[in-house]
C-alpha cells in the first residue's frame, strides 16, 4: 500500500520514518534539494518534485504543513485526489477551516495530533472525524499509528485540539511574559519555587520553562498561525476571542525579539 506525505517537516519526517517500515511511503515538500531527498532517503521514502507523482496511487495522503498553507495545500491536492483516496486533514485548523478544505473533496479527513511528535512518536495520540470514522481508525492503526474516532462530523478533532490550545499555547505565552520579566528582575528561582510550591507536578522546579522557551523558539511562528486559527475557533462559538489572538501576537513578537535567547537550547523534539 502506498501513503504520501504532503509536507517533509518535522511532524512529516517523524510518520514518513515510521511508516516506512509498514508501507509504501512518498513525500513531497515545496522546500526541494539535496537536503530534503537525502534526509528522505534515510528515512526509507521515496521523494518527489512534484506534488501530482507523490499522490499518485496513494490510498493515504497526509497533509502536514503549518496552520496558513493548509486551505492551499488542500486546494492543490483536490486537482490529483480520486475516489478511492482520502486525503488526511491533520494541520492544527480551525473546525470552520477543516470544514472549508472538505467542500473541495469529499474525501477528507479531519485528524488532530494532539501532543508533540517527538518524543512519542508513533504513540502520539490521533482524534478523528469523518462519517467513516470507525473504520478508517482501524486502519490506521494497523499501520502503527495511535487513532481514535471522536464522531462522524468533519470539524470535531479539530474543535478538541483549538479548545486544547486555548490552555496549552496559553500558558506558553504567560510563561514567556512571566519569566523574561522574572529574569530582568533577577528573580527567576524564587518565582519557578513558588510556582513549584503551588504545583509541583508540572515540573517548574526543572525544565518546564526551558521546555516552553524553547518551542516557541523553535517552532514560534507555526505556533502563531495555529493561535491565530483558534482564535477563529473561538470566535466562531461566540465567545470573545482577544486572549487567543494576544497569544499569537505574544508569539509573532518572541520570534522578532528572541531569536538568539539564552532559554532558546536542545534540539526540537515536538510541535
Amino acid at each position: 500500500m502506498k501513503i504520501a506525505i504532503i509536507g517533509f517537516g518535522e511532524a512529516g519526517h517523524m510518520f514518513g520514518k515510521h511508516l516506512a517500515g509498514r508501507v509504501d511511503v512518498h513525500a513531497y515538500d515545496v522546500k526541494q534539494g539535496a537536503d530534503m531527498t537525502s534526509k528522505a532517503v534515510a528515512a526509507g521514502v521515496t521523494f518527489h518534485p512534484d506534488l501530482a507523482g507523490a499522490m499518485d496511487g496513494a490510498a493515504f495522503v497526509l497533509s502536514l504543513v503549518t496552520a496558513d498553507q493548509s486551505p492551499v495545500v488542500a486546494k492543490q491536492a483536490a486537482q490529483y485526489l480520486r475516489p478511492e483516496q482520502y486525503f488526511l486533514e491533520m494541520n492544527s485548523v480551525a473546525p470552520a477551516t477543516k470544514q472549508t478544505n472538505a467542500s473541495l473533496s469529499n474525501n477528507l479527513v479531519d485528524i488532530a495530533i494532539m501532543a508533540p511528535v517527538y518524543p512519542l512518536e508513533m504513540s502520539v495520540p490521533l482524534l478523528l472525524s469523518h462519517p467513516e470514522g470507525d473504520a478508517l481508525a482501524a486502519k490506521l492503526t494497523t499501520f502503527g499509528l495511535n487513532v481514535r474516532c471522536v464522531g462522524s462530523d468533519i470539524g470535531r478533532a479539530a474543535a478538541i485540539k483549538m479548545c486544547r490550545s486555548v490552555m496549552i499555547k496559553g500558558m506558553e505565552a504567560l510563561t514567556l511574559e512571566c519569566f523574561k520579566t522574572a529574569r530582568f528582575y533577577d528573580v527567576e528561582a524564587e518565582i519557578k519555587a513558588s510556582l513549584h510550591n503551588s504545583f509541583p507536578a508540572m515540573g517548574w522546579d526543572k525544565d518546564r520553562v526551558d521546555y516552553w522557551f524553547e518551542r516557541v523558539a523553535t517552532h514560534g511562528v507555526r505556533r502563531a498561525e495555529e493561535m491565530r486559527e483558534v482564535a477563529k475557533t473561538v470566535s466562531g462559538a461566540g465567545v470573545g476571542s482577544q486572549m487567543s489572538k494576544t497569544v499569537s501576537e505574544t508569539f509573532d513578537a518572541f520570534m522578532v525579539s528572541n531569536k538568539n535567547s539564552d532559554f532558546a537550547s536542545g534540539e526540537p523534539n515536538g510541535s
